[in-house]
């Protein structure tokens, strides 16, 4: 048995995990509503969008904690907070308690992702290493990798690099080759696969469906924003649209001719909307920040509200 603040600090990241999972379930379900219409919004809306979405689970474990202690820092906050979150017994932990139990699940989740995770830099820290090694420097910034897949993209995470194989620059014109030198640098300049690698971290533990959408959704984003950028250096959104679909052309080809599938992330990525959102209107549907905010608030309480239910719950069914 743990007594005093130690137990006090064990239950409150019994708290913050189970806020982080009632968070994922609310803001799974709400997902699911704005999926349909997700794309009618600005570029800069839906970046901030998924970004939110992507740290709610942490928000809302977060205001679960601060609930929690608030009736030990302000009494008079019990009078309102008893009906939303309630722990029994703080300065008193058991580990041989379902919270022990729990929270020895959650840690050892953390750290075998922990693991997995530095396994995987690695991996691709080796990898990439490895492209640098074989590849040759060339002009535009590209380097060259000796290839036949015709592909372009980015590599490394905290120093990128940008490739280019030569079955796509023998196949492409030079003023293709020069937007999509472009293109690969502004992921370079945003540091696109820190970012990306950053959001699979925080979206990792949602249900699959909702994960693939919000990755699938970023790295639209991300690939709409490098659009932009090599909009303001090379004001022709025609020819940049005209290139997206030879190189997507060139990678559908190549894939009925191979057993396996290859893809160039310079084109990848929902080429149509792409292509709308360089041609097409900027007539986008616009959004509250103050009801992304109420609904922000409300979820969070929510979620510290299945804190406690959980809890009780748990509690009544254990009698401990």
């Amino acid at each position: 048995m743990i007594f005093g603040y130690p137990a006090l600090l064990l239950h409150l990241l019994t708290i913050l995990m189970l806020g982080v999972l009632g968070g994922i379930v609310i803001t799974a379900i709400i997902v699911r509503f704005v999926m349909p219409g997700f794309e009618g919004y600005s570029l800069t809306m839906r970046s901030n969008l998924l970004w939110l979405i992507a740290s709610f689970p942490i928000i809302a474990g977060g205001a679960a904690v601060i609930l929690s202690v608030m009736p030990e820092l302000f009494p008079a906050s019990h009078l309102w907070l008893a009906g939303i979150i309630h722990w029994h017994h703080a300065y008193l932990f058991s580990p041989a308690s379902w919270h022990g139990v729990f929270l020895s699940l959650c840690l050892l989740s953390i750290f075998v992702a922990f693991v997995f995770g530095a396994w995987r830099t690695r991996a691709l820290s080796r990898r990439y290493t490895l492209l640098a090694a074989l590849s040759e420097r060339s002009e535009g910034g590209l380097a060259e990798l000796d290839a036949d897949a015709p592909m372009a993209f980015v590599a490394g995470l905290l120093s990128p690099q940008a490739f280019i194989t030569r079955g796509l620059a023998s196949s492409i014109s030079e003023e293709e080759r020069h937007i999509i030198g472009l293109h690969e640098q502004a992921h370079i300049v945003r540091r696109d696969p820190l970012r990306k690698s950053l959001f699979a971290m925080l979206v990792g533990l949602y249900p699959s469906p909702v994960r693939r959408f919000l990755q699938a959704e970023l790295e639209l984003v991300q690939e709409q924003r490098a659009d932009q950028w090599v909009l303001r250096r090379y004001p022709n959104p025609s020819a940049i649209a005209q290139s997206l679909l030879n190189v997507e052309k060139l990678a559908a080809r190549f894939r009925q001719q191979q057993p396996y599938r290859a893809s160039c992330h310079f084109a990848a990525h929902a080429v149509q909307r792409r292509i709308m959102h360089l041609l097409g209107p900027a007539d986008h549907r616009s959004l509250s920040v103050v009801l992304v905010g109420v609904v922000v608030v409300v979820a969070a309480l929510c979620s510290a509200a299945s804190v406690d239910l959980v809890h009780h719950f748990l509690e009544t069914l254990f009698l401990h």
